[in-house]
């Protein structure tokens, strides 16, 4: 049985191979693929900082203008659970040249709006690209290239998913001060053509099939599912857990998935194949990474409003902070990609998060008196740790996965995603929010005359008195002044509490990867110990698992 297992190991491995060799230029469609996703990932981090520019200049209200962004992030939420079977129904390059067109003339679109309306309804077609692009990219992926190579190419994948959403807000911030909101959309549009000609002229299409009509009820559920499940958890940070809104949406949300799951485990050829979960080691990766995409939210969100509002950092110079992090991870990921291909991804994801772990413990000890330098350095490391770590994980779980399941399975990889960092993000902002509440009523309740806070606050008003300033009115500027000070000292502390909950998720994290090997490795490794001869194992007499190469079981 394992001989035969191994053949068909190896057989995959040569079809591979042998696409990989006929296609035209492969590392050509590689640049075109990471242009591809770079610019809808750096879409996503731009749109943030010009959203108060574009609420003057349209004349929308804070709670309007959020569905720029809130719209985006809902239709990509729908098209991304989707994706495997579209890519299956019109194949690969179809579905990505699809994705770059509907994205660039989102992007045309986007920097002619004329008022709120029109902009909310262009962003949702740039979705119809964005949604795409990123599950039918690592799909092609894993078609273009064998196991062998996979490791290094996903680590290059990965520097666009880590590096744009750093380099972003500079960019932004420098076209936001120095230009118009509007050139974060038109800067898309040559980088955008040029992708969609060249990868008409040489990308390579994959044979595909789907094998059955659209499944509606998958289909339908799915929509609703997602939907509002995503626009219930989105509404956490403004309208709270217990809002008639948030758990109407949650509650929906999460009946249509329940029913979904039960749809499409009952019919052959579903919309979304729920199969691939049974898969130990896909299964894993998804937890694995799902976790460090939670705890990478704390850095991504919570440090720019640091840097901001502690710190005096305007958008352009928080930007600029967090470059040299990007760059790291960028340097970074292609190398572990390279040593995933030798050593496998456990030791990479071990080495990884031991790293992450200790950063992100010492963003637990901030102060309001922390050095910039102190905290760049930090965030360095962390960055080096993910750039270690996230896709050796996610490409050991896909490996194991069937060349017939690739784009279902990238297609999951990136739901999960996507409903990790929205509920981590709504589940670590609320907890910040109530532990910087906390600290605040501590803290404004150790305020008396005798108190090194209250002391201050009378030298306060003492030194305003002697400038001048009526007794009554320097009360009330030297109280302001106190309180400011304990509002931005609870905020740091709110903040150093849900970084420790962020190194507590990294530590899980760690010791699962210990687990991250599928049974019959583990078989493996320990009959290996307790061989008593060192003799080398020959090559026919391997095979890969998750990446690594172990004996083959008899």
């Amino acid at each position: 049985m394992a001989d035969s297992n191994d053949s068909q190991q190896h057989l995959q491995e040569n079809d591979d191979d042998y696409e990989f060799h006929k296609m035209r230029l492969p590392y050509l469609q590689m640049i075109i693929i990471i242009v591809g996703v770079f610019m809808a990932v750096l879409d996503m981090s731009v749109v943030n900082v010009a959203i108060p520019n574009m609420e003057a200049e349209l004349g929308a209200t804070t709670d309007q203008i959020q569905w720029v962004l809130t719209g985006y992030m809902l239709t990509i939420g729908v098209l991304v659970p989707i994706s495997g079977w579209m890519t299956e129904k019109v194949g690969p390059k179809k579905l990505f040249l699809f994705s770059m067109f509907m994205f660039t003339l989102g992007s045309i679109l986007c920097g002619m709006s004329w008022n709120l309306s029109s902009i909310i309804f262009f962003r949702i077609i740039q979705a119809l690209g964005g949604g795409f692009m990123m599950p039918v990219t690592m799909s092609m992926i894993f078609r273009m290239f064998p196991p062998s190579r996979r490791g290094m190419m996903m680590g290059v994948f990965g520097i666009a998913i880590m590096a744009a959403p750093a380099f972003g807000p500079a960019l932004s911030g420098y076209l936001v001060q120095y230009a118009s909101w509007r050139l974060i959309f038109y800067v898309n549009v040559p980088i955008g053509i040029v992708d969609i000609i060249v990868g008409l002229l040489i990308m390579h299409e994959f044979p595909h099939e789907a094998k059955n009509r659209l499944d509606i009820w998958g289909f339908g559920l799915s929509t609703v599912g997602f939907f509002s499940l995503l626009y219930g958890i989105n509404n956490v940070t403004s309208h709270g857990w217990g809002s008639v809104l948030v758990m109407t949406s949650v509650s929906i949300g999460v009946v249509s998935l329940v029913t979904l799951v039960i749809v499409e485990l009952r019919i052959k050829d579903p919309v979304i194949n729920f199969r691939v979960l049974n898969n130990y080691m896909f299964s894993m990766s998804l937890l694995i990474t799902s976790i460090i995409n939670t705890a990478l939210f704390v850095g991504i969100f919570l440090l720019p409003l640091y840097l901001q509002n502690i710190m005096g950092f305007s958008a352009l110079r928080t930007g600029l902070f967090m470059t040299p992090a990007a760059l790291a991870s960028a340097v970074v990921m292609p190398i572990s990609g390279r040593l995933f291909d030798r050593i496998g991804a456990r030791p990479l994801g071990l080495l990884g998060l031991f790293v992450i772990t200790i950063a992100t413990y010492g963003f637990t000890g901030l102060t309001l008196s922390s050095s910039g330098a102190h905290i760049q350095w930090l965030y360095i490391l962390r960055s080096v740790g993910m750039g270690m770590t996230m896709m050796p994980i996610m490409t050991a779980g896909m490996n194991t996965l069937p060349v017939s399941l690739t784009s279902q399975g990238t297609a999951m990889t990136n739901t999960v995603r996507q409903i990790a960092s929205s509920l981590g993000t709504a589940v670590l902002t609320s907890y910040m929010t109530t532990k910087d509440k906390i600290h605040a009523v501590k803290l404004a309740g150790g305020v008396t005359q005798f108190s090194p806070q209250g002391q201050h606050m009378l030298n306060i008003q003492h030194m305003l008195q002697s400038m001048g300033t009526p007794p009554v009115l320097a009360h009330q500027e030297a109280t302001l002044l106190v309180y400011g000070l304990i509002k931005q000292k609870s905020f740091v502390q709110g903040m150093d509490d849900t970084f420790f909950v962020a190194t507590l998720l990294t530590g899980i994290a760690f010791v699962l990867v210990i687990f991250f090997a599928s049974k019959a490795e583990r078989e493996a490794r320990e009959r290996n110990r307790r061989k008593k001869s060192d003799a080398p194992v020959s090559q026919s007499d391997t095979r890969q698992i998750t990446g690594e190469t172990v004996p083959a079981l008899e």
